[in-house]
C-alpha cells in the first residue's frame, strides 16, 4: 500500500481525538502562561470534569442508558488512593479506629503516585463491575435509578463508616503529586479511549441497542455483556479522576462526590451532545466558561450590583434548560470533529472510508453510473 495513503487513513482514523487533544493541550498552555492560581485550580476541575464526562459518554452515549451514579466510582478511587499513598505514620494517627485485619496491610502499604492511582482506578473497576451486574438488565428510567442507588448506597457508606474513610471528616494528608499538566495527559488518554470504544464493535453494538434495542437483540448483538463492558470502563475513568482529585487537592470529603458534580457532570455531557466525544468536550468547556464567569461575577458583582449566592447554579440550570430547547441533540448534535476535505476524498474504489463527521460511510465506485 502507499505509504501516503497509509498515512492519510491513520489520520482519518483519529482525526477527531488528534483535533480534540490539540484544543485541550493549547488550553492547559494558555493557562500555565497565565499563572493566576485561581485559573489554574478552575483549570484543574475542568479537565477532571472532562475525565468524568468523557467516562459517561463511553457509557450512556453509547449505550443510551442514562446513568446517575458514575460518580460513586470517582469516590471510590479518590478515597482507595488516598488510603494507599498517604504516609504510613500520618495513616497511623488519622484512622486511629480501623480493625486491625484491615490496619494490617493499608497501614504498611506505600505507593507511589502512578501505581497508586491506577491500583485505585481498578478498585473502583471492580465496584463497578460488581454493580454493573443487576444494572444492566434494567432499561430506561429503571436503569437511571438503579445508577441514582450506587451513588447514594456509595456516600451513605463512605459517610457512616468513619474507621475506614473518617466519615464526614475531611481527609488530609495526601501527597500533592498531580499537577495540572499530568492531568492534561490523562484527558488525552481518555480521549481516545473514549473515541476508540465508539469506533469499536462494541461501541458500534451498544449504539445500535441505542436506538431499537428489541432490532440489536434480533441480530444477535448481546446488549447486556456490551453495556457492561462499557460501564466497567466508564467506572476506571472515573477511579482515575478521583485519585488525581485526592492528589491534586490534597483534602476532600464525601460531600465532593455527590448530587453536585453528578448534576454538572451530565448537565455537560447533554449540553455537548450526548452521542460523540466531541459533544462531551465542547459541553465541558462551554458550561466551564458560563460557570467560572458568573462565579467571578457572583464574587466581584456586575454595575455595582451584587448577585446572591448560587446565581452560578442557577445560571447553569438556565443554560441546561435552553440548550434542551433550543439544540436537544447537544451543540454538536452528536456529530464528531468534521475531516477537512483532503482527508475525506475518497482515492478507493467503492471502500469503506472515514466520513466528514468521523463514521464510516461508503463511497460508490467511480465507475458506477450515478
Amino acid at each position: 500500500m502507499n505509504p501516503l495513503a497509509t498515512l492519510q487513513r491513520g489520520i482519518r482514523l483519529t482525526w477527531t481525538p488528534l483535533v480534540l487533544s490539540v484544543v485541550v493541550v493549547v488550553t492547559w498552555v494558555l493557562i500555565e502562561s497565565g499563572g493566576d492560581i485561581f485559573y489554574e485550580r478552575e483549570g484543574e476541575k475542568m479537565f477532571l470534569r472532562l475525565m468524568l464526562v468523557l467516562g459517561l459518554q463511553m457509557f450512556s452515549g453509547n449505550s443510551g442508558v442514562m446513568s446517575f451514579g458514575h460518580v460513586a466510582f470517582m469516590a471510590v478511587g479518590a478515597y482507595a488512593s488516598a488510603l494507599l499513598t498517604i504516609p504510613t505514620e500520618i495513616k497511623e494517627i488519622t484512622f486511629t479506629e480501623m480493625p486491625s485485619f484491615l490496619s494490617s496491610w493499608i497501614f504498611p502499604a506505600q505507593f507511589g503516585p502512578l501505581a497508586g492511582t491506577l491500583v485505585a482506578a481498578l478498585v473502583a473497576a471492580l465496584l463497578a463491575a460488581i454493580f454493573a451486574f443487576p444494572i444492566v438488565r434494567l432499561s430506561g428510567i429503571a436503569a437511571a435509578i438503579a445508577t441514582l442507588a450506587v451513588l447514594v448506597i456509595t456516600n451513605v457508606f463512605i459517610s457512616q463508616t468513619p474507621a475506614l474513610t473518617l466519615g464526614s471528616d475531611t481527609i488530609n494528608g495526601v501527597p500533592q503529586t498531580a499537577t495540572l499538566g499530568a492531568t492534561v495527559v490523562w484527558v488525552v488518554l481518555t480521549i481516545f479511549l473514549a473515541y476508540g470504544l465508539k469506533q469499536s464493535r462494541i461501541g458500534l453494538r451498544l449504539r445500535a441497542s441505542r436506538e431499537n434495542e428489541n432490532a440489536a437483540k434480533s441480530v444477535g448483538v448481546g446488549v447486556r455483556r456490551e453495556r457492561y463492558v462499557a460501564f466497567v470502563l466508564a467506572g476506571f475513568v472515573f477511579g482515575i479522576a478521583g485519585a488525581l482529585y485526592a492528589h491534586y487537592f490534597v483534602g476532600f470529603s464525601y460531600t465532593d462526590f455527590y448530587f453536585d458534580l453528578t448534576f454538572i457532570v451530565v448537565a455537560m455531557l447533554v449540553v455537548g451532545g450526548l452521542g460523540s466525544v466531541t459533544g462531551a468536550v465542547v459541553g465541558t468547556f462551554f458550561l466551564t466558561v458560563v460557570y467560572v464567569a458568573v462565579q467571578r461575577i457572583e464574587v466581584n458583582g456586575v454595575l455595582g450590583a451584587q448577585p446572591p449566592s448560587g446565581t452560578a447554579n442557577l445560571v447553569l440550570a438556565v443554560v441546561l434548560l435552553g440548550a434542551l430547547i433550543i439544540r436537544p441533540n447537544g451543540l454538536t448534535g452528536g456529530r464528531e470533529v468534521p475531516l477537512p476535505s483532503w482527508l475525506s476524498r475518497d482515492r478507493g474504489n467503492g471502500k469503506a472510508i472515514i466520513g466528514e463527521h468521523g463514521d464510516a460511510v461508503l463511497r460508490p465506485s467511480s465507475s458506477a453510473s450515478v
